[in-house]
């Protein structure tokens, strides 16, 4: 019984270090002035709401959740994403990583990252 107890234990602390470095490890990305991307793919990560309070003019809104299905459309291309905070821009750049999408940069888009 305390074999399960130690499995089940070590499973859970496993999935919480992973859950935590795939939302909170900073990513190795610079950040930028929108004037910077002018011209390059911006993938603006922000959810509906407050993408929609203050839009980011020629940036195609990509929230998180629908990274997965949309990520045909830049594959093996190198974009900006506009994040509203660090959780934002750290999980989404792992996951365009994933879809063979490289991340050169991120805008803040509340002022605080």
């Amino acid at each position: 019984m305390t074999v399960v107890i130690m499995a089940a234990a070590v499973l859970a602390i496993t999935a919480a270090l992973l859950i935590g470095y795939k939302r909170y490890w900073p990513v190795n990305v610079k950040r930028i002035s929108p004037e910077e991307a002018a011209g390059h793919p911006v993938i603006d990560v922000r959810d509906w709401q407050e993408a929609n309070r203050m839009p980011l003019e020629g940036a195609e809104l990509i929230p998180c959740g629908y990274i997965p299905r949309n990520a045909g459309k830049f594959g093996g291309q190198e974009v900006y994403i506009a994040a509203a905070s660090a959780v934002e821009r750290n999980f989404s750049v792992r996951l365009l990583k994933k879809y063979n999408i490289h991340v050169k940069g991120f805008i803040c888009m509340d002022g605080s990252l």
